[in-house]
């Protein structure tokens, strides 16, 4: 009995403190939920900000909406926390002891679940700084792949096969981002070494100036087609290379398929050659290869 009294008697004060410390507690969850509402509102103008920054697009809208509940719940648990500490320190309790082991228990924690900190980390990271968003095409570890969701802990990829791949974000080391700003694709055109190259860059300089006057085809490129010149020479073929710079998406691969195509028709066209005549050379086996392949011949006859 003795110790069931020593137990409970830190718990409940005497009478004359009871009204003072109920009083107290009464206003610390009212300045609890007074600061609570200020982080909702700090939190909804931070959320508002980044929502603005990122544009009216479905990966903005989420990246926004996700820092925001990171940042509420991130609250939620400093104002719990120290408001329960408070209120455990006017009944008497000595929360020194609670504090360190706190300390303890968050040391072991993140000792124990290093890769899933480090994940969560690095996702509010990629979130904050933008790095990729919802429908991107990004390339991670030479594999490319469409982003279909990003969290604080990992991001879910489809690729062109229609796989889907769960990523955490801690292991993503260096991640290319396909979808911004602009993209350069390069066509070359393989010309015969034989052929009369002057007459071939005449004919891809035509070519090059006829899809940039194209109404139907300038405007998905940022830039006019620019045509380099030779580039290499490669297996007896000289390489001609065109340049086009467009938006991501599918206006720079089906500008470079249609440039593709009127090369092939205007080099057919003006009799340049595009693939060089490739000879078989064959050499005669060496005499004991002949003599271990003559009874190998002789059975299958």
């Amino acid at each position: 009995m003795p110790l069931v009294i020593l137990l409970i008697r830190p718990l409940i004060p005497e009478g004359d403190k009871l009204i003072e410390i109920g009083v107290s507690i009464l206003l610390t969850l009212a300045g609890s939920f007074l600061v609570w509402q200020l982080a909702i509102v700090i939190v909804g103008r931070i959320q508002k900000w980044v929502g603005r920054a990122a544009g009216q697009t479905e990966g903005g809208e989420q990246r926004a909406h996700t820092l925001g509940q990171i940042f509420r719940n991130l609250a939620a648990v400093l104002i719990v926390s120290g408001a329960l500490i408070h209120i455990l320190d006017l009944l008497g309790w000595d929360v020194k002891p609670l504090l360190a082991g706190a300390g303890i228990l968050g040391v072991a924690l993140g000792f124990g679940a290093q890769t899933l900190v480090r994940d969560v980390i690095a996702g509010f990271f990629i979130l904050s700084e933008n790095q990729f968003s919802v429908g991107d095409l990004i390339e991670i570890n030479g594999n490319a792949a469409t982003v279909e969701d990003l969290t604080v802990r990992c991001t879910r990829l489809r690729d062109f096969n229609g796989f889907v791949h769960f990523v955490p974000n801690g292991e993503m080391k260096i991640v290319t981002n396909r979808s911004r700003g602009w993209n350069r694709i390069a066509v070359d055109a393989p010309i015969a070494a034989e052929a009369n190259i002057d007459r071939a860059l005449a004919v891809c300089r035509t070519v090059v100036a006829g899809l940039n006057a194209d109404p139907a085809w300038k405007d998905r490129m940022l830039e006019p087609i620019d045509l380099w010149g030779i580039d290499s020479l490669i297996n007896n073929d000289v390489l001609v290379r065109m340049v086009i710079r467009a938006r991501p998406g599918a206006d720079g691969p089906q500008s470079a398929r249609e440039l593709k195509r009127r090369l092939m028709l205007a080099l057919a066209e003006a009799g340049v050659g595009t693939r060089t005549t490739r000879e078989i050379f064959v050499s005669p086996l060496p005499v004991s290869a002949r003599e271990s392949a003559a009874p190998a011949v002789r059975r299958a006859a």
